[in-house]
C-alpha cells in the first residue's frame, strides 16, 4: 500500500476533520484518521464517537491504494505543517504496526491500527428525511446563535443548537436559560414533511460550520439520531441530543411597551468601557432608559464606578434595568444593522433586542438584580 500526496492536499484534507482528533483518548483508535477508498475517490475520516467528519483527498499519479490504513492524525498533521511547502510525502503501510512516511531526506516512522475496529457511525434510517440549503444561510444561522447555546449544563437539552426544518424556512433557537438567541432564513428545502426538528450538539455545531463554504449547494439528512451535512468535497454527521428542547416561544416577550433604538457601535463601546469596573463575578451593568438617551453605569465591591450616556430614541417613562454586560455585548456582536431595537415592559422582564428592520433574528436578555 502507497500514498502519495503533496503537503498542500495532505493539510487541506486534514485541516477539515482534525477538529475531532484528540491526543490523548480513552481509545487509541479514536487519535487516528482513516484514510480509506469510498467508490471512486479516496477520503480521510475522523471521529470522536460524537461527531465523524471525512473529506475527499487528491492523491499523486504512483499510488497504489489496496487497503484502508489509519495514521495518528495530529502527528501526521504535524508532520505535514512542518515540512517545505512544495513537499510530496510517501505514505507506505510497512506492516500492520508501522506507518513509514518519507519526503525527500525526512523519515517517520508511526505506528498504525488495524483499520478494521475504526468506528465508522451507522445512520441508516428508513424514515430520513432529505433536504437542502445555500450553506451560507446555515452558516449565518449558527453565527447569529451558537453564543447562547449552553456548556455543560445539566439540562442536557441546552448544550446544543434547536434546528428547525419546514418547506419554507430553517431556523435556529440557543439558550442557556440566562439568554436567548432565534435566527432563520426563509428558503425552500425540499423537505417532504411540513416541518422537522433535532437539537443538535455544540461540537457537531461547531465542526458542521466549518465545513461550510460560502454559495455553496448543501445536500442534508435528518435522522432519528443523526445530522449528515454534506457538500462536493466534505461530510460532517452529527449524533443528535435526544430530549425535547424547552418551548422557546414563552421566553420571547410579546407585551413590551417601551421601545428604544440605539445606535448599535456607541452602545457597545460605551458598555466596553463601563463593564471595566463592573463587578468581575457577576459582570452586572445598569442601564437607565431616559428621553434620547441610555445612562449606563457600573461599580464593583471595592466602591468604583463608571457611567457613560448614550443618544437613544425613547420616549417612555423612565426605566433602570440590570442586565450581564457580557450576554448584551454577545448579541451586539452578531447584529449587523446600524440601529439596535430594544423592547422592555419593566425593570423585572426580559429584554427583547431586534436589528433595525429586521425581523430575521432576535434575542431575549434576562434582566439582573444589582
Amino acid at each position: 500500500m502507497k500514498i502519495i500526496i503533496t503537503k498542500e492536499n495532505l493539510i487541506k484534507s486534514l485541516q477539515k476533520v482534525i477538529g475531532v482528533v484528540e491526543k490523548r483518548q480513552t481509545m487509541p483508535i479514536l487519535s487516528h484518521v482513516l484514510f480509506r477508498k469510498n467508490n471512486d475517490t479516496y477520503e480521510v475520516v475522523a471521529s470522536d464517537l460524537e461527531v465523524q467528519l471525512s473529506c475527499s483527498v487528491t492523491l499523486e499519479a504512483g499510488s497504489d491504494f489496496t487497503s484502508d490504513v489509519t495514521i495518528p492524525g495530529r502527528k501526521l498533521f504535524d508532520i505535514g505543517k512542518g515540512l517545505p511547502d512544495e513537499s510530496i510525502l510517501e505514505i507506505n503501510l510497512e506492516d500492520e504496526n508501522k506507518i513509514q512516511i518519507k519526503s525527500k531526506k525526512s523519515k517517520f516512522i508511526l505506528s498504525a491500527l488495524d483499520a478494521r475496529t475504526f468506528p465508522i457511525m451507522d445512520t441508516t434510517d428508513e424514515n430520513s428525511i432529505p433536504f437542502s440549503f445555500k450553506s451560507q444561510n446555515l452558516k449565518d444561522i449558527i453565527g447569529k446563535t451558537s453564543f447562547a447555546m449552553a456548556q455543560q449544563d445539566v439540562r442536557y437539552y441546552l448544550n446544543g443548537l434547536y434546528l428547525n426544518i419546514s418547506q419554507e424556512e430553517i431556523f435556529g433557537v440557543a439558550t442557556d436559560g440566562h439568554r436567548l438567541a432565534k435566527a432563520g432564513a426563509a428558503i425552500k428545502t425540499g423537505i417532504s414533511l411540513p416541518s422537522a426538528n433535532a437539537i443538535v450538539p455544540r461540537k457537531g455545531i461547531i465542526e458542521i460550520d466549518k465545513q461550510l463554504v460560502e454559495e455553496e449547494e448543501i445536500k442534508a439528512i435528518l435522522s432519528k439520531n443523526h445530522l449528515q451535512v454534506k457538500n462536493n468535497h466534505s461530510q460532517a454527521i452529527s449524533k443528535l441530543i435526544d430530549g425535547k428542547f424547552p418551548d422557546y416561544t414563552r421566553v420571547i416577550p410579546s407585551d413590551t411597551d417601551k421601545i428604544v433604538m440605539v445606535d448599535c457601535k456607541s452602545f457597545k463601546e460605551a458598555l466596553i468601557r463601563v463593564s471595566i469596573l463592573s463587578n468581575d463575578r457577576f459582570r452586572g451593568v445598569r442601564l437607565n432608559f431616559l428621553e434620547n438617551e441610555i445612562g449606563v453605569s457600573a461599580n464593583n465591591p471595592e466602591k468604583e464606578e463608571a457611567s457613560d450616556d448614550i443618544k437613544a430614541t425613547y420616549n417612555g417613562e423612565p426605566l433602570e434595568v440590570g442586565f450581564n454586560v457580557n450576554y448584551l455585548i454577545d448579541v451586539l456582536n452578531v447584529i449587523k444593522t446600524k440601529n439596535v431595537q430594544i423592547s422592555l415592559k419593566d425593570a423585572n422582564s426580559s429584554a427583547l433586542l431586534m436589528p433595525e428592520n429586521d425581523n430575521s433574528s432576535s434575542y431575549v436578555v434576562m434582566p439582573l438584580r444589582l
